[in-house]
């Protein structure tokens, strides 16, 4: 059987196509079969004017239809698209999913920060050790969800609306700044002995960089260093001497500084790489909701 997972965030649009490799069991490991990445910074238009507008719509009908044809291509079984938070906050995005879903076929369904996080989680919690808390932080373009997990399971969970891109388009909120920092005082800053986990393009990056592998774990000080070296470079630099994407070139120092931000704050010294991320949990649920009707 073959999954396929759209994601549609606010700096980039993602389609994985992906087969379990083993069908006897509910967690497997996962044969990629086509990952595409379209950089259309939807936030760029939604935090700035609360729409998206009329070229972004285009340029995202464009893709998902385009990505349909490539499911059909490979025979997909099954698929999820999920949209997060520029689509959230656009006052149009209801029009356009309804438009998308005539022409494509695909069904668009814009969930909550906290679904996003579950989802992500998914894919990856049942792999963490045991007895040892982590906390969880997904950077995106428009939020970032943070959750405690506890024995391997999530124990609070909260989404805030702080993001690479909302900070980049000086559209972030000094308020929920500090009711981030309020809410980790509160529930999560006093828990000794506390890791981190963090997901999202950008730290998988950054880990990269550091010849971090999947599931391994960077020093904060590493992080720090790495994401004061990239901010001294300018776009150039990081596009033709790091071997970032342009979009990603411009917001992954912010995303550091939102990780480094929070895990200072609640004195985690390392944080765990899982290098997963929406579209890998879309897939894994996918997988799940099927393995449970055999």
């Amino acid at each position: 059987m073959k999954f396929g997972a759209i994601d549609i965030g606010s700096n980039g649009v993602r389609l994985l196509i992906a087969r379990p490799l083993d069908l006897e069991i509910l967690k497997p490991e996962w044969k990629k079969v086509e990952f595409t990445r379209l950089p259309l910074r939807l936030g760029d238009d939604v935090f700035s004017t609360k729409e998206i507008s009329k070229k972004k719509s285009e340029l995202l009908e464009k893709a998902i239809k385009a990505f349909a044809l490539l499911m059909d291509i490979y025979n997909v079984d099954v698929c999820r698209a999920c949209a997060t938070s520029a689509m959230r906050d656009a006052k149009n995005s209801k029009e356009l999913i309804k438009k998308i879903k005539k022409e494509s076929g695909i069904e668009i369904e814009i969930i909550s920060g906290n679904e996003e996080s579950s989802l992500i989680m998914n894919s990856f919690i049942h792999l963490l050790p045991k007895k040892q808390t982590f906390l969880h932080v997904d950077v995106g373009g428009g939020s970032t969800e943070l959750t405690l997990i506890q024995d391997n399971k999530p124990v609070i969970a909260r989404s805030f609306n702080i993001g690479t891109v909302r900070i980049r388009e000086k559209k972030i909120k000094t308020k929920d700044i500090a009711d981030m920092h309020l809410w980790l005082k509160e529930h999560i800053s006093w828990i000794p002995n506390l890791k981190g986990v963090g997901t999202g393009g950008n730290i998988h990056k950054i880990c990269e960089l550091a010849n971090v592998s999947e599931f391994g774990f960077i020093k904060l000080k590493k992080l720090r260093e790495l994401t004061e070296d990239i901010e001294a470079m300018d776009q150039h630099e990081r596009v033709y001497h790091l071997k970032l994407n342009p979009d990603r070139a411009e917001v992954i120092d912010i995303a550091g500084r939102i990780y480094l931000d929070i895990f200072s704050e609640t004195r985690v010294d390392e944080v765990m790489a899982p290098f997963q991320s929406l579209k890998d949990g879309i897939i894994q649920d996918l997988w799940e909701k099927h393995f449970n009707t055999l």
